[in-house]
């Protein structure tokens, strides 16, 4: 039988006016993983505060302040405009 290993996966979906796409980063520490995700929330953060602040229905979705979350994610959503959005994820995968 193999043994399996824990590798964290920090994925970022997203779509704008203009472009669109998926990002994965695959980390051997959670310490790393959870580093950039802290990094891309805060870049996601700052972005739709200068490029979209004008749209009044953006909604945020999250679970970083859960001090027992075993994986994460926040998602930014624009309730007119599904095409506006990001999904930000930090999930554990084992892998052989």
């Amino acid at each position: 039988m193999l043994e399996k290993d824990i590798v964290y996966m920090v994925q970022f979906e997203y779509s704008t006016d203009d472009c669109q796409g998926t990002d994965i980063f695959l980390y051997k520490k959670r310490k790393d993983a959870l580093h950039k995700f802290i990094e891309l929330q805060t870049q996601e953060k700052k972005f739709y505060e200068t490029e979209y602040s004008h749209i009044e229905d953006f909604e945020v979705d999250t679970n970083i302040d859960d001090e027992n979350a075993y994986e994460f994610w926040y998602n930014t959503t624009c309730r007119s405009n599904f095409y506006l959005h990001s999904f930000l994820d930090l999930k554990v995968k084992e892998v052989e």
